[in-house]
């Protein structure tokens, strides 16, 4: 079971309603990995090799207490408001032909706690950002909810329509920009703080990830190659100014077998996206028409990290680090931290001061995903994601870094 098939597997929006959150402290600790210490060098941004040297095996990511789920559980995505207030989604129950139920937890200073969804039925969350001091998002399969005041509203964009769910949301100031898929492929919803409206972005591109602030809007992806001969790293954009996305190339190297899942704005002018070389081949489904991905095992992966400083796009250079990137998060100009899954099952944090990168490993049993997001007013960060995802015995896990 991997995250995009639980995403694929959403329902459709069933009801409107509003309900108050309460919170469970029941808890248990997340599994403990041994960590075993190693030296590492630094590594300039210009670096292409460093293979051989050990990756240092960081003592400052501690296991913090994931609430009792049940088995086959995982963590997709952690925001932070501030230090005492943090939200995360999950699921718990799954299996491989399942995408399990979701889960949303709360970290009020002290503790992780449970918190009832919105609405009644329970399917599995994949979207959630936070908006100002009380401003929470989350959507599951084609449902939305907002969180205001204490009290949750909940939407239905499409009412009653089948086969349309979210997988990203970004919210800034009240407004928030969704990315989802439907029967006639990959779209983008926007909330103008009173009314939703569809904007269909088009050119065949998987769009993974989104980002909203300031008035600009940031879609990160890929677009495949005609007769699914591979794919190439894609970004779509609008402004204050503009109402349709587009995509210029132009501005975006050409990086072959790119596939960019996470992006960040520190302003309009310095955004960060990550994600990986993709190591699979092709082949075209029969029923939808769409490229279907056929990885390869033995191929270990390749990080990808790109950046917008204000007038183009480019690929950064990374020391030789197998690491699939999933996530990107940023405290400002010179503290960048990008975290994924190494082909060993290691959870991998790269980090960027400005100067130069260097690595932080988390060891794990086999780790499947890793979100990481900065925690606001503090140097923290919060890491979330998950231990052999599609097992029977997958387990959620919470790490925290001062």
């Amino acid at each position: 079971m991997t995250i995009m098939w639980r995403v694929a597997a959403m329902a459709a929006f069933l009801g409107v309603l509003a309900a108050c959150s309460g919170e469970t402290p029941e808890g248990v600790r997340s599994p403990t990995p041994a960590v075993s210490p190693a030296t590492a060098g630094p590594a300039a941004p210009t670096t292409s090799s460093t293979a051989g040297q050990p990756i240092e095996q960081s003592r400052r990511w501690k296991d913090i207490k994931v609430p009792k789920l049940k088995r086959a559980s995982g963590m997709i995505k952690v925001k932070a408001l501030g230090r005492r207030d943090a939200w995360a989604i999950g699921f718990e129950d799954g299996a491989e032909d399942s995408e399990g139920v979701g889960v949303l937890l709360r970290w009020g200073g002290s503790a992780w706690a449970r918190v009832p969804l919105p609405w009644k039925d329970e399917d599995g969350l994949r979207a959630l950002d936070v908006d100002g001091q009380d401003g929470v998002w989350i959507s599951a399969g084609s449902k939305i909810a907002r969180r205001s005041g204490g009290r949750w509203t909940t939407f239905e964009p499409f009412g009653i329509a089948e086969n349309y769910f979210f997988y990203d949301i970004a919210v800034d100031k009240g407004r928030a920009v969704l990315l989802g898929d439907g029967p006639e492929g990959p779209y983008a919803v926007r909330w103008d703080g009173r009314k939703f409206s569809l904007n269909s972005v088009g050119d065949g591109g998987r769009m993974n990830a989104v980002s909203l602030k300031s008035g600009h809007m940031w879609i990160v992806g890929a677009t495949d190659h005609l007769e699914c001969q591979g794919v190439t790293a894609a970004i779509w954009h609008t402004d204050p100014v503009h109402t349709n996305w587009y995509m210029d190339d132009g501005l975006v190297p050409n990086v072959p077998g790119g596939v960019l899942k996470s992006v960040w704005q520190i302003d309009p002018d310095d955004v960060w996206a990550v994600g990986e070389l993709s190591p699979s081949e092709q082949e075209r489904d029969s029923q939808s028409g769409r490229c279907i991905d056929k990885p390869k095992s033995d191929v270990p992966p390749v990080p990808l990290v790109m950046h917008w400083d204000g007038a183009i796009w480019k690929r950064v250079k990374l020391p030789a680090w197998n690491v699939s990137l999933t996530s990107v998060t940023a405290a400002g100009k010179n503290n960048v931290w990008a975290s994924g899954v190494g082909p060993g099952g290691e959870i991998a944090f790269l980090h960027y001061d400005g100067v130069k990168w260097t690595r932080e490993d988390r060891r794990v049993p086999a780790a499947s995903y890793v979100n990481t997001t900065t925690i606001p007013g503090t140097p923290d960060l919060w890491a979330v994601g998950t231990i052999d995802e599609g097992r029977d015995d997958a387990q959620a896990f919470i790490l925290r870094r001062r």
